[in-house]
């Protein structure tokens, strides 16, 4: 007996036999990530970044089950460990813990060595609130005292710090037509800006929220450059710091975020961010933060992406104050 197959049913055929056999993506595996997660540091040992990234692997295990290591990459602004992250190629399981210092010192270079555009961004952590700290007894000891100075036509101040800590206020004083009248000098990272300052070897220095609360004793902190409020413990410890609204001026208020590299499939992407999220949410670290004095802001992978995008445009545009 012979058996035929109807039009129909052989078009059907032909295409379950097709489909079974095209290559398929492969889907992120379900103990993914099944490696200790590499945690890049583009920056050195003790800095607010250094921070973070401990805090985070306190919990790594309960996390990823295997763990996160940390890794000091410091150097350049931060560009080595980008460069670092690049160069260690497709791995899945290497991250970069970062701010916007070394895509703004990557752009300042005639030949960058990388491009901060090709990237992966995995998620954002946290906003910066750049806070300018005063030595006191000096004609520039408050934020109005700062101004006051400076319109006067008194004697140039430096202020000093990593390029994102120091774009705050130098933004600030631009908008005010001053920052002719201040110089920037710029650390590979804050440990080494606060020591040229409580050594007086610069006027005024920028740094983290958890660095201005242990300064706060031995100085004035005069000005948070962002539009945000500190944490209530920050606060406490800070008092009453004039900040960008209160000011009326237009606020830096520049993020901490994870990358990966530029060729990690979306799958490993979403995967992390998801369980980055798990690790900002647990209760360690939500205390260990909030000791600090710092804030945890988490947005994923999609919503930072599009974010970070804002980020290279105002780094672009705030480039002329350091050249």
């Amino acid at each position: 007996m012979r058996h035929f197959l109807t039009l129909g049913a052989a078009a059907t055929l032909a295409v379950a036999v097709t489909v079974a056999l095209a290559p398929q993506k492969p889907a992120v595996a379900a103990e993914y990530p099944d490696k200790v997660v590499q945690c890049i540091v583009p920056f050195g040992a003790g800095g607010g970044t250094d921070r973070w990234a401990r805090i985070m692997s306190s919990v790594g295990f309960d996390v990823f089950d295997k763990g996160m290591r940390i890794e000091n990459r410091g150097g350049a602004g931060g560009t080595v460990g980008w460069k670092h992250m690049l160069d260690k190629g497709v791995d899945g399981h290497s991250i970069l813990l970062a701010s916007p210092t070394p895509v703004i010192a990557a752009l300042l270079e005639k030949k960058p060595p990388f491009d901060p555009r090709k990237v992966k961004i995995v998620a954002y952590y946290s906003i910066m609130k750049p806070t300018l700290v005063a030595p006191k007894d000096k004609p520039y000891s408050s934020w109005d005292g700062l101004v006051k100075h400076l319109k006067a036509g008194g004697k140039k101040v430096t202020i000093g710090g990593t390029i994102t800590q120091t774009l705050g206020p130098a933004s600030m004083l631009s908008q005010l037509g001053l920052i002719d009248r201040v110089i920037l000098v710029t650390y590979a990272d804050t440990g080494k800006a606060v020591n040229d300052f409580l050594g007086g070897h610069i006027d005024l220095v920028t740094v983290t929220t958890s660095t201005a609360i242990n300064l706060a004793g031995k100085a004035n902190v005069i000005l948070n450059a962002t539009d945000l409020d500190y944490p209530k413990k920050a606060a406490q410890a800070l008092g009453d710091v004039p900040n960008a609204r209160t000011l009326g001026l237009k606020p830096f208020n520049p993020p901490r975020f994870i990358a990966m590299h530029p060729d990690t499939p979306d799958d490993q992407v979403a995967a992390m961010s998801k369980k980055l999220g798990e690790m900002l949410k647990s209760k360690p670290v939500q205390n260990l933060i909030g000791k600090l004095g710092e804030e945890i802001i988490f947005r994923p992978h999609d919503n930072a992406a599009k974010a970070y995008e804002e980020v290279i445009a105002e780094s672009k545009k705030h480039l002329p104050l350091f050249k």
